[in-house]
């Protein structure tokens, strides 16, 4: 992307790229697209009761990767595993450094035979992405490639696709599905998702018909969403925003939407890949093959547990200001985590994603149990913080490796 903004900033009437917070993200990321219409809370609303709205998804790229051997080459390099994943599905995967550090996080969707879309956050992270992708093609028979295409999401359509994701126009969302001609020639793909609840379609066009498309589902009868709206329900699902929500030291098991608990490897000991086994719907699949930074998470996930967790800090909003990103989160005098972007939830107030020490975790949890008040108050930056009560939660079981080893020497 050469310019610094989405052009329906320019385009449509209300588009604002403040929002009070003057924070403008890692590398500009934020006010690449509005941060609100008008009526940031409003826009919010809308979709949680259901209307249709659609969001400027212009701080993402799409990276392409196709070829004979794209499937076992991605698997290779990634931590999902997509060998096996057929064209249709949907989900996501990390790069990790050698340390089990996550470097890039993105979606990926097998758009057609030997061709998988990856959804990048970010203009300079997305650059980063497909330039490492591309050094390891050697002798693979693949291709990386970052077409000029522009991102509309489409925030409770009409209907679900009959697939998760294709080529060309998808079905149930008015103002596009049904047209020939006009903005749906510019429509090159499609994949599906939830935010916050609500099923989502992306639709990736050509950036030369990005407006005309935009113009199409709006008067369909689309609302526009801004990327308040949109930061508030990604908070609600626990998806960060890398080196904004994370910081460079973070690991897949600090973030449970990256590891999940929608399988049963989630609670058991990794194991060697099956050839028939498809992705898992986060970021990390337990077992697979080989990629880099694979031992941290076996080893992490078998005899450990991680050393923070990602949850949702609900912010006093009474003050006259709320966190900056990165601002450290504190028990009392002690730093115990670090918080990244503050949004205005419609319904939760001031809301941010934080990792916190998983040791201030279980004496929340202790405390609720037992009615105590042991752990200090916490703040942010002289503001009163809570953790989410969702997020209150301790996992006590047995590592499977650790038990293993207490069986070897006859502790049970």
């Amino acid at each position: 992307m050469s310019q610094t903004h989405s052009p329906l900033v320019d385009h449509v009437p209300g588009a604002s790229t403040e929002d009070g917070s003057g924070f403008e993200g890692h590398q500009g990321l934020l006010v690449a697209t509005a941060r609100h219409y008008g009526r940031p809370l409003i826009e919010q609303s809308l979709v949680d009761e259901g209307g249709t709205g659609v969001i400027d998804g212009w701080s993402h790229t799409a990276i392409t990767v196709t070829g004979p051997d794209a499937a076992t080459w991605l698997n290779d390099l990634i931590s999902q595993k997509v060998d096996a994943m057929t064209v249709g599905s949907s989900t996501h995967g990390l790069i990790l450094d050698v340390q089990g550090r996550v470097e890039h996080a993105f979606g990926i969707s097998a758009v057609a035979d030997g061709t998988f879309l990856l959804d990048a956050p970010g203009d300079s992270d997305a650059t980063a992405l497909a330039d490492f992708l591309s050094r390891m093609v050697f002798w693979s028979q693949v291709e990386v490639s970052t077409p000029e295409l522009s991102l509309i999401s489409v925030v409770n359509p009409d209907a679900s696709p009959a697939a998760d994701a294709g080529t060309g126009v998808p079905e149930g969302v008015s103002g596009l599905s049904g047209l020939s001609g006009g903005p749906a020639d510019s429509v090159r793909y499609w994949t599906t998702r939830t935010l916050g609840g609500h099923p989502v379609t992306d639709v990736w066009v050509d950036t030369a018909g990005l407006a005309g498309c935009w113009d199409a589902l709006v008067s369909a009868g689309a609302q526009p969403v801004g990327g308040w709206a949109a930061d508030a329900l990604r908070i609600r699902d626990r998806r960060p925003l890398l080196g904004i929500d994370t910081d460079e030291r973070v690991i897949p098991h600090e973030v449970p939407g990256f590891i999940g608990g929608d399988t049963p490897s989630a609670h058991g000991a990794t194991q060697l890949a099956r050839a028939d086994d498809g992705p898992t719907a986060s970021a990390v699949h337990l077992n697979k093959g080989c990629y880099r930074g694979q031992e941290t998470v076996s080893r992490v996930h078998n005899l450990g547990r991680p050393p923070r967790q990602l949850v949702v800090l609900q912010l006093d909003g009474s003050g006259q200001s709320l966190p900056e990103v990165g601002a450290a989160v504190l028990a009392g005098t002690r730093s115990v985590g670090r918080i990244g972007l503050t949004v205005q939830d419609a319904d939760d107030g001031p809301v941010a994603l934080a990792l916190v020490k998983r040791q201030v975790i279980e004496k929340l949890a202790a405390d609720r149990e037992t009615g105590g008040h042991e752990t200090p108050p916490l703040t942010v930056d002289s503001v009163d913080a809570a953790v989410d009560p969702d997020d209150v939660v301790v996992d006590n079981t047995v590592r499977p490796g650790r038990a293993a080893v207490d069986r070897l020497r006859g502790k049970i």
